[in-house]
């Protein structure tokens, strides 16, 4: 009797290292390989996540506090599109076992209380999403040279869109209007 349930075990085992294998080449062939990222890649990833998550929450206070419907509507456009990404990424983070945070920075967050009132609060929104969205395309640029292909593509993706965030900010800035209007459909942001 001992020897039939040792055999049991000893089939069970074998079928369960047979499942692991055939799910491990699985998702090998299906494209998402869970494989730890390179060092660049979880900066990127952790860069990412924070500042995606500092475009939603300071979207949200200028879509309180701005002044014009120019201003507001940007703040909308980029917290949808921003939130879309963050939900992405943290899916990819996951995915690849790298901790991500999806809090906003602190210090962007302590610098928009002095942005004052007004026309004034649109202008510092709108050169701040200036200077933030410059910094993000090129984070982007990089990562879409990464060996990661899940990262990859994700860069290449959502650099369309924040190239698109950038010109809606530049023309704010000239005291223009955004061109916000389905544009959300290029990608992620």
């Amino acid at each position: 009797m001992r020897l039939k349930q040792r055999l049991s075990v000893l089939a069970l085992a074998l079928a369960s290292l047979a499942l692991a294998g055939y799910l491990h080449a699985q998702s090998s062939a299906s494209g998402t390989d869970t494989s730890s990222p390179s060092a660049t890649d979880q900066t990127f990833l952790r860069k990412a996540a924070t500042d995606g998550a500092t475009e939603v929450a300071l979207g949200q206070l200028a879509m309180q506090h701005a002044q014009s419907s120019s201003t507001k509507d940007m703040a909308q456009r980029l917290v949808t599109d921003h939130r879309k990404a963050n939900d992405e990424l943290a899916s990819i983070a996951m995915r690849k076992h790298v901790e991500v945070s999806a809090r906003p920075d602190a210090d962007a967050l302590a610098k928009e209380k002095s942005w004052g009132s007004g026309a004034s609060y649109d202008r510092a929104y709108a050169q701040t999403m200036v200077k933030d969205h410059r910094e993000a395309v090129n984070l982007f640029t990089k990562a879409t040279e990464s060996k990661d292909a899940d990262i990859r593509q994700f860069a290449q993706t959502t650099l369309p869109v924040l190239k698109q965030h950038l010109s809606m900010a530049e023309d704010l800035t000239k005291g223009g209007e955004t061109h916000s209007s389905g544009a959300g459909s290029a990608g992620t942001p």
